[in-house]
């Protein structure tokens, strides 16, 4: 029988992964608006699990860039796995699913499985966000794509606001730490300061400074 903390947990892990097959449906239609074949989508939603990568992806090869440079720039916007990597080495080290733990390592559930309290729900809930967004994001893509056919501007829905306002109230509750909140502002500066500058996705790893510099 889950706890209330559990309860809570899953709850929280369920609603935003809602949220990113939402985002995902976006992304599905924005490829059927495009006239690209599903496949191109549904492979990446599959196999890459990025959605910044990929909607830059599909934007380039869209508009007639070379796929292997639209390849390497959606590398280069998913840098911040590397710092995502070190922070949740004990969840993939000594694994026998230990490549499966990398893939389904993303913002949530790096967020989810660091926010815990206890090791052993670090990982729960590491491995339950995880799964739950490598389901959720190709599905909210095959729908998307589908809806996409029919509905020129998917984006008339306010579907893409979904996402960052769910984590936004997700993350709430753990601003009233004032360490967290320093970070999380001067965090923001960073990613805003840096948004006009950088593509699509770096401005996170600009953010990152934070975790540095905001130590009162």
């Amino acid at each position: 029988m889950p706890t209330q903390d559990q309860f809570h947990l899953i709850k929280a892990i369920a609603l935003i992964s809602i949220a990113i097959g939402i985002v995902g449906i976006s992304l599905g239609s924005i490829a059927a608006s495009f006239d690209l074949p599903m496949w191109i989508p549904l492979v990446l939603s599959v196999t890459v699990l990025a959605g910044a990568a990929e909607f830059t992806f599909i934007g380039m090869i869209a508009t007639g860039a070379n796929p292997i440079f639209a390849a390497f720039t959606g590398l280069l916007i998913n840098l911040r796995h590397l710092p995502f990597g070190l922070s949740v080495a004990e969840f993939i080290q000594n694994n026998i699913f230990k490549y499966m733990a990398c893939h389904v390592m993303n913002d949530e559930s790096v967020m989810f499985g660091l926010s815990q309290s206890t090791q052993a729900l670090k990982l729960k809930a590491y491995w339950l966000c995880g799964v739950s967004v490598a389901i959720c994001w190709p599905i909210g893509v095959i729908l998307g794509f589908i809806v996409g056919k029919n509905i020129p501007d998917i984006y008339s829905f306010g579907i893409d606001a979904a996402f960052p306002a769910i984590l936004f109230a997700l993350i709430i509750p753990m601003l009233k730490n004032r360490l967290t909140r320093n970070r999380t502002f001067l965090g923001a500066v960073f990613a805003l300061v840096s948004f006009p500058f950088l593509p699509t996705g770096l401005p996170v790893l600009v953010s990152l400074l934070s975790l540095m510099l905001g130590k009162k």
